[in-house]
């Protein structure tokens, strides 16, 4: 799931990557065009396909939606509100990154930090905490659990805030929805202190269900989600970046994503939702799935997780 807008990043416009050049952004391998076109809820299908690098195996949205397509498609159907249906999941699975960054004390940065949940995690484990979200309500509402969030892009917080550094950054579901990946982890590796920590979620494009699935995986979402990451392909930007990978581990879905996984098995099409209407059925029947479905935390490989140092 999105979280920060991906119009632009260090002031760069979503696609400042436009041109229609047949090479992998991620590692600069060639690309083959495919006949794979995926289900999303931000597209009817064959609209866009997703073409194979020959060398780290991620995938890229075809055709590179324009500007004015993006929009459309975040204008239309995308809500934050909908994480907070599965609140109490978010904040176990936050939980356990902020763990991963190994740290008893410091200050972190979350971006894309959106309603503050993994914030209000970090806080509880004695963290100075700071956060980033373009999105100005749930910037908001994280401001007001007493985080210091910058409302805007990290570009906008590296204006504000140009000699703060961090002990550990946080993105979770980030960097699909950016035009240049190379890019945001050149900044953040930038923000860290020596020997700092930077945890990176991304949908993993090896996973098992998304091969059992076919089109029908939950986290495809196109074209908002401009790449799709493989391991090889997530390494290659961090060391690209300065940072030594220090862990490697997948995960699986959280329940939103098995339901939409599911529902577009089933052949239907979710429009998004902002969790506003849902009433109390609904959130206690999704926080029952929740709790049933933890062990698929575990056990399934749909996300992956790179947790990288930079140099003392």
């Amino acid at each position: 799931m999105i979280l920060v807008a991906p119009r632009a990043i260090n002031g760069r416009s979503v696609l400042a990557n436009s041109d229609p050049t047949r090479a992998c952004q991620l590692c600069g391998g060639a690309l083959h065009s495919s006949a794979f076109h995926p289900r999303s809820s931000y597209a009817a299908v064959g609209a866009y396909r997703i073409d194979v690098c020959d060398r780290c195996g991620a995938g890229t949205t075809m055709p590179r939606p324009t500007p004015a397509e993006l929009d459309a498609c975040y204008a239309a159907s995308y809500g934050y509100g909908a994480h907070t249906l599965i609140e109490g999941e978010k904040r176990y699975r936050s939980a356990a990154l902020v763990r991963r960054a190994g740290l008893d004390h410091g200050r972190v940065l979350d971006v894309g930090c959106m309603f503050g949940f993994l914030l209000d995690e970090a806080r509880a484990a004695g963290l100075e905490t700071w956060g980033v979200e373009l999105s100005a309500e749930p910037a908001t509402a994280a401001a007001a659990r007493g985080h210091r969030v910058t409302t805007g892009t990290l570009a906008d917080h590296v204006a504000a805030h140009p000699e703060v550094r961090f002990d550990a950054i946080f993105a979770q579901h980030v960097v699909e929805h950016l035009p240049d990946p190379a890019e945001f982890f050149a900044t953040a590796a930038s923000l860290l202190v020596p020997g700092g920590r930077l945890v990176v979620g991304v949908p993993n494009f090896a996973a098992r269900l998304r091969r059992l699935a076919s089109d029908s995986w939950g986290w495809y979402q196109v074209p908002v989600h401009l790449h799709h990451f493989t391991p090889a392909a997530l390494r290659t930007l961090v060391e690209a970046a300065g940072l030594a990978v220090t862990e490697e581990r997948t995960f699986g879905g959280d329940t939103l994503f098995l339901a939409l996984t599911a529902l577009q098995s089933a052949g239907r099409r979710s429009q998004g939702s902002d969790g506003a209407g849902a009433g109390r059925a609904t959130r206690a029947t999704l926080g029952a799935l929740g709790r049933l479905l933890r062990p698929y935390y575990k056990l399934g490989d749909d996300e992956l997780v790179i947790v990288a140092r930079r140099a003392s």
